[in-house]
């Protein structure tokens, strides 16, 4: 991301002390913002090579999922894979960066509609929330050691523990 910042040299005096720090006070700004949006577009870039992904135990293979078999197993509808392997998932804390990624990249939902889907499952009595889990170390630790459980992580924290999901449209 390029950004160009132009500032402009405004000809402005003080009529009472013919002071021109206006000026000077305009161009600290401007590098300030300047410096703002450079890190920040460093930082978005950085975040954005990482890619979501969904994964399960790498003993368990359950084939490529269709995206909304993904959706009913995450809403908590769906409580068994094909084989009759019960579904166990597994999240994080909904205003963590990873579960934003996923429900908007993966699940094609919002946060707020998954949670939404949930509560309706949870307070109509048809379902109860996934296993809430506080870091990627945990969330790998579980999705490992139990079989049919299924998670979300970023690429990059992928371990041979566990597989990464083929999804299909």
């Amino acid at each position: 991301m390029v950004v160009i910042l132009i500032c402009y040299e405004f000809p402005y005096r003080d009529p009472y002390t013919d002071d021109i720090s206006a000026n000077m006070n305009i161009r600290k700004i401007s590098l300030i913002f300047l410096l703002t949006m450079v890190f920040s577009s460093t930082c978005i870039a950085k975040t954005s090579d990482a890619k979501i992904v969904a994964i399960t135990s790498a003993t368990f293979n359950p084939g490529p999922v269709s995206r909304n078999i993904l959706r009913a197993i995450f809403v908590m509808r769906l409580s068994k894979w094909n084989d009759g392997t019960p579904v166990k998932v597994y999240v994080f804390d909904d205003a963590s960066s990873a579960h934003e990624a996923f429900c908007k990249e993966i699940l094609q939902f919002f946060p707020k509609q998954l949670r939404q889907a949930l509560d309706k499952q949870v307070f109509s009595g048809l379902g109860q929330y996934p296993e809430q889990v506080d870091s990627v170390t945990e969330m790998l630790t579980k999705v490992k050691s139990t079989p049919g459980s299924i998670g979300y992580i970023y690429n990059d924290e992928v371990s041979e523990d566990v597989r990464i999901l083929q999804i299909t449209p």
